[in-house]
Formats: structure tokens, C-alpha cells, sequence
């Protein structure tokens, strides 16, 4: 399915008129000299092929910061670990109570997505973290920044863009297991290839595009007349 970008209106933003996450650290700077920013990776390492979840602390005073026991940085820690897309909400408002945080903020970012999250998803996900932590100071132009306007248009297109690519999988299965291709055989071929999984959702974006690929190229080989392994 091609993604038409104008049907769902998307690109009516002006970018332009949105100020930026770091125009409002000069903003924070100029007014707290003293202010220090935190950001914290709250996903483990193990999701970072599909996505990266940010957290992001700011103190006006960083004597604030620095005065911190040893046991609240270690329950801080603890929290962290237990960070969910789901929980990180009400997680990162208990870290910022327990740290006296001024501002607390969130983000995540999408492996291999597109716009920053494409080949940078860690470094737009901190960026956007503290873009929240910011603006929920009320360092804002009265909007979002420009980078959370950006992530909505990505969010949007890779939205759309997994749409179209589950429904050509769905439709090469349908195709593989209408040519006498057993379906165990093409989930022990994408397994090995690629990883196993129970449902499409599981997969990030540019594994369903590998998925797509393996998939396409089980089809070239029923079209060409090439026996596979299944039906040998």
C-alpha cells in the first residue's frame, strides 16, 4: 500500500513557527546559569532494535542535583529498570519527586523509523525527553517544539507505512501457503532468519521489511519453477 502523505493531513505544520528543544535550553540557561539537565535510558538494552525509551530530570540549582543521598540515586535506579512504554508515566513523576526535579519529561523513539529516529533514535529520544522536561517548566511558545511536531508527522507515516507492510505479508502468506508452501516450514525459515515471533506486532518496522524480503524471495522461487525444501 503506498502512503499518500497528504491524505491524512500531516504536512499542514509549519515547522517554522515551532521553537526548538535547544532554543529553550538557551532560554533555560540564560535565566538559571546554574541549571543542569539529566537524561536517563529507562529501556534496556535488549529492546534497543525496536525502540529506545528516554527520561530526562532538570534542576534550576545544580547544588540540588549534587546534594542527593546515595539511597535515593539507588532507588532512582531501581525505578528505572522497571520502566515500561506503559508505566514510564507515573515512573518518571515518582523519580522526579524523589529527586526534587523542576522539570520531568519522557520520549520514545522508534527503531529505524523515520526523520531523526532513522539512524539516530537514542539521540532524538533524549533530545525529546528533554524537550518535555522542559516544557513541563513551562519553557514553551505556548506549543509543542518543533521536534515533537516532527515525531508526530514520523509517528504518522511509520503508522501508515507498517500498515502497508503488514497487509503484503499477510498477503504473501496467504500466496506461499496457496502454492502448497506449509506454513511451519515458512515460520522455521523466518526464524532462522530473522527471529522468532508469534504476531507481526512483535517486529519493529525494518524487521517487517526483512520479513517481506525472506517472504518475496520464497515466491521468486515457486515462480521460477525452483523447488523449496516444503514441498521437495
Amino acid at each position: 500500500m503506498a502512503f499518500n502523505k497528504n491524505t491524512k493531513g500531516y504536512n499542514n505544520f509549519d515547522l517554522s513557527k515551532y521553537e526548538t528543544v535547544k532554543e529553550r535550553k538557551v532560554r533555560l540557561r540564560k535565566d538559571y546559569p546554574n541549571s543542569v539537565i539529566f537524561p536517563i535510558q529507562l529501556s534496556d538494552a535488549s529492546h534497543s532494535s525496536s525502540y529506545v525509551l528516554m527520561g530526562a530530570l532538570i534542576w534550576k540549582d545544580k547544588s540540588v542535583f549534587e546534594q542527593l543521598e546515595p539511597a535515593v540515586l539507588e532507588k532512582v535506579a531501581e525505578l528505572a529498570q522497571k520502566a515500561t512504554p506503559s508505566n514510564v508515566g507515573i515512573i518518571m513523576t515518582t523519580i522526579g519527586i524523589l529527586t526534587k526535579a523542576d522539570g520531568v519529561g519522557h520520549s520514545l523513539s522508534i527503531a529505524g523509523g523515520y526523520g531523526a529516529d532513522k539512524n539516530a533514535w537514542v539521540e532524538n529520544a533524549e533530545e525529546s525527553a528533554v524537550g518535555r522536561a522542559l516544557d513541563n517548566m513551562g519553557y514553551h511558545s505556548g506549543s509543542c517544539s518543533r521536534e515533537e511536531m516532527e515525531k508526530v508527522q514520523h509517528v504518522e507515516q511509520a503508522r501508515n507505512s507498517r500498515e502497508g507492510l503488514e497487509q503484503e505479508i499477510n498477503q504473501m502468506m496467504i500466496s506461499l501457503t496457496q502454492a502448497g508452501v506449509q506454513p511451519q516450514y515458512i515460520y522455521q525459515i523466518v526464524s532462522q532468519t530473522l527471529r522468532p515471533f508469534n504476531t507481526l506486532n512483535e517486529l519493529a518496522v525494518h524487521e517487517l521489511e526483512k520479513l517481506k524480503e525472506i517472504l518475496q524471495t520464497q515466491l521468486n522461487q515457486i515462480k521460477n519453477g525452483t523447488p523449496t525444501a516444503a514441498n521437495q
